[in-house]
């Protein structure tokens, strides 16, 4: 089997020095990023602290910072990257030992878009609100893929960094999500929440957000629509109160 140098990055919290060791393990040819954190762990760095749980780029919990680059380890084959590999918590988020990061800044800036499904008051709950493929109303909503919250996005947001009131990529894309579905009544108040300062013309579409998306979610794309929505939405409502439904 092959020898990988790994450099992982080693801190106690948030408040000391990060540092980095170095080591070399055998990994086999079809071992991920993973694999090789799993034998830092079995040999030379048994207290090692990091994050995973399904194992198959579902959950979306094991995203760190490998080689410079945001990724899902449990997806990525040593193989594609190279022989030496360079591993780092995600960025824009307090360390809470070694390789794992607190994720309630993430979490929090997300709950600040009412992210919640709110029905219509006139839906009917007993039965299902069926939207056609060929209706306006279909055609109009976000279907790109379901995000798994890794938060790999929110550490290669430039406006993260810089402004940490910023909501950030993928709260905004969640927002677009249920402010062009029709079943929802929020609309109006969940877009004046996210096209303010710490919205989306915060925003200078860099598109690093969508560069590492393990998923293919393009929340460059879902800002750059909310910017629209946001300056439709007067020109909506006046329209609304002179042509009534």
């Amino acid at each position: 089997m092959p020898k990988i140098t790994v450099s992982v990055q080693r801190r106690a919290s948030d408040q000391d020095a990060r540092s980095f060791e170095t080591h070399e393990v055998e990994l086999s040819d079809k071992a991920s990023v993973l694999d090789a954190l799993f034998a830092l762990q079995r040999g030379p760095c048994p207290d090692l602290a990091f994050r995973f749980s399904c194992r198959v780029g579902m959950c979306g919990s094991c995203a760190m910072v490998v080689n410079g680059r945001e990724q899902l380890t449990c997806s990525v084959l040593v193989k594609d990257i190279g022989n030496t590999l360079r591993i780092e918590p995600l960025r824009n988020l307090p360390v809470k030992r070694d390789l794992a990061v607190d994720m309630k800044p993430f979490f929090a800036a997300y709950q600040r878009t009412l992210p919640n499904f709110t029905p219509r008051d006139d839906l009917d709950p007993s039965d299902f609100y069926r939207l056609p493929l060929d209706s306006k109303e279909w055609k109009a909503m976000s279907h790109q893929p379901q995000c798994i919250d890794c938060g790999a996005c929110y550490s290669a947001c430039t406006l993260v960094t810089l402004h940490p009131r910023y909501v950030g990529p993928m709260a905004l894309h969640r927002a677009l999500n249920l402010i062009v579905d029709p079943r929802d009544k929020s609309r109006s108040e969940r877009l004046n929440l996210v096209t303010g300062e710490a919205g989306a013309f915060r925003c200078h579409t860099l598109g690093n957000c969508r560069d590492v998306c393990p998923r293919g979610i393009s929340p460059t794309h879902s800002i750059e629509r909310l910017k629209r929505l946001a300056v439709w939405e007067p020109f909506r409502k006046m329209f609304a109160r002179i042509f009534p439904a």
